[in-house]
This record gives C-alpha cells, sequence and structure tokens, in this order.
C-alpha cells in the first residue's frame, strides 16, 4: 500500500516545496499582513498537518510556517542518524531560505518540536524572538511503558508493522496521546484515522521514526542539554502543557519551567499531548499576545 499523506483542504493554499539543507521540504507558508513569523514544529512520528485547527487562526495576523520536519510526511526522507542537532541545522536551513538576513521568529514545537526549538533558541538566540514549548521536552529520562518495545531493533519494527493487520488498532494507538479523542471534530477524526494508516505503511517514515526515538532515549539518558545549559536562556519562554497528557505527565512541564529562568508554565484543562489538536482556540490567544 502505497501513503497518500492527503493534504487538509484548509492547508492546500499554503503549500510548497523549499530546499534547505541540501533538502526538500514540504512547507505550509501563510503569509499575514503582519509578517512577524511564526515557525511550528511538529512532534516526533507527525507532519505539519498537526496544526491544521491552529493555523487558519493565525494566519489572518501572523505569517505562519510549518515543515513536516525531514523524514517524515511529504519531506524528504534521508538515510542517516536523525539527531537532534540534525534537525536543528535542517530548521535553521529552511529559515534562511524563507526569510530576510536578521529576521526573528517565534518558536514554537510541540514534543520534539520543543526540543528542536529549544536547540535552535540556545544555538541561534539572535534569531529568536520568542519561544513556545509544548508539552515538551522532558527534563528527565522516562519512557512510557507502551514504547519499550521499540527500543529493541527488529521486534520494535516488527511491533510497529503489526498496525498494518487492522486500521481500528492503528487508530487506537493514538489515544494515549488526548485527553478525549472522540471529543475531537469527526472531520478531524476522520483525518487522524487516515493519516496513522499512512504512517504505518510508510517504510521511509517508520526509518526515521526508530532513528529519532531511538538517538533520544538514549541520549536522554544523559540529558538533551548540557547541565546548566537551560540556565543561561535568556528569550521570553511559555511553556503550554495538557494537564491530562499521559505521554509528558505536569510535573515534567513544572520541572521545564523551573529549569529555564523566567519562563511561565501554562496548564490546559482538558487537554493531552497535543494542545494544538484539542485547544487549538486557547493557544492561539497565547500566541497572539503582545
Amino acid at each position: 500500500m502505497k501513503p497518500q499523506f492527503r493534504v487538509p483542504p484548509a492547508l492546500e493554499p499554503y503549500r510548497r516545496e523549499v530546499r534547505a539543507g541540501g533538502l526538500k521540504l514540504h512547507v505550509y507558508d501563510a503569509s499575514a499582513p503582519d509578517p512577524s513569523p511564526v515557525l511550528l514544529l511538529h512532534g516526533l512520528g507527525d507532519e505539519a498537518d498537526s496544526w491544521q485547527r491552529l493555523i487558519p487562526l493565525l494566519a489572518p495576523h501572523r505569517r505562519v510556517i510549518a515543515p513536516d520536519l525531514p523524514g517524515f510526511g511529504r519531506s524528504e526522507h534521508p538515510r542517516r542518524a536523525y539527531t537532534l542537532a540534525f534537525f536543528a541545522q535542517t530548521v535553521r536551513g529552511l529559515l534562511d531560505a524563507l526569510l530576510p538576513q536578521g529576521a526573528k521568529v517565534t518558536l514554537v514545537g510541540s514534543s520534539l518540536g520543543a526540543a528542536i526549538a529549544l536547540r535552535l533558541a540556545l544555538d541561534h538566540p539572535e534569531h529568536v524572538e520568542r519561544l513556545f514549548l509544548l508539552d515538551g521536552p522532558a527534563m528527565q529520562g522516562r519512557l512510557n511503558p507502551r514504547l519499550m518495545l521499540f527500543l529493541l531493533p527488529v521486534l520494535g519494527e516488527r511491533t510497529y508493522n503489526g498496525f498494518r493487520r487492522d486500521q481500528d488498532l492503528a487508530y487506537a494507538s493514538l489515544w494515549p496521546y488526548y485527553h478525549d479523542l472522540e471529543a475531537l471534530p469527526p472531520e478531524l477524526r476522520g483525518f487522524l484515522r487516515e493519516r496513522v494508516w499512512d504512517r504505518v505503511w510508510s517504510d521511509d517514515q517508520r526509518r526515521a521514526y526508530f532513528s529519532t526515538f531511538r538517538w533520544l532515549v538514549w541520549k536522554s539518558l544523559w540529558g538533551l542539554f548540557k547541565p546548566g545549559e537551560l540556565a543561561g536562556l535568556r528569550l521570553p519562554t511559555t511553556i503550554v502543557w495538557g494537564r491530562q497528557d499521559h505521554v509528558a505527565p505536569v510535573g515534567l512541564g513544572q520541572a521545564l519551567a523551573q529549569a529555564i529562568p523566567a519562563s511561565r508554565l501554562v496548564l490546559l484543562d482538558n487537554c493531552g499531548h497535543l494542545p494544538q489538536q484539542e485547544k487549538p482556540e486557547e493557544l492561539a490567544r497565547l500566541l497572539l499576545e503582545p
């Protein structure tokens, strides 16, 4: 079965392809009268379509840029190690390709995307205006027991491929990421059902997923960031966390807030790991604050 990775109709006007870091990236780029750009970085195993409820709320006010990260969705899938430095370098290349020299962006990262946003902000603070970290990254090693098998070569891939037996089973794998999956709008649930089926049938995305996941787990045993590195961050930082996040519980968000001086922690009720899907209006209000 060939995965389709269909573009949601609301995002179709914004799609384009951009070369960055020698790679072809699928990107949504929504311009607005206020060109001050917002860059949205999705999480592990996701795609830029994760932002489909948020982009239309931001696009009338700000320029919005949302790529499929390399290895995922419709972007190129290079055969290489997928590390935090690789993602950050690629995103930096994307900004160089799309923005005038010296432009600053608001970085918004979800889960893995939050770790990438932090790495980019630490390495290039002169290019970042504000930082929004959504349900990540965790400041201590913690692995959801459901994912333990994914650490094991061969067995992890076999478990992943097992979802190909049944689309209902593949869709049910999304439940831990939401406070209430069935409370989402019907059209979004239909899209997610189709999208998770695309993912499990994409050998390229599976390869990128396991490379990223295994690197993150082993690296987190020693820390994704150097001791004291986050304490030196001086950018305005808002940490947004779903109170009902079963993947990364609220305590991890509180630890992150303690590690970043003067950061603000916002907890969203009735929300899991993906506030951009469960609470897009609340998230848009935070992002559009002066």
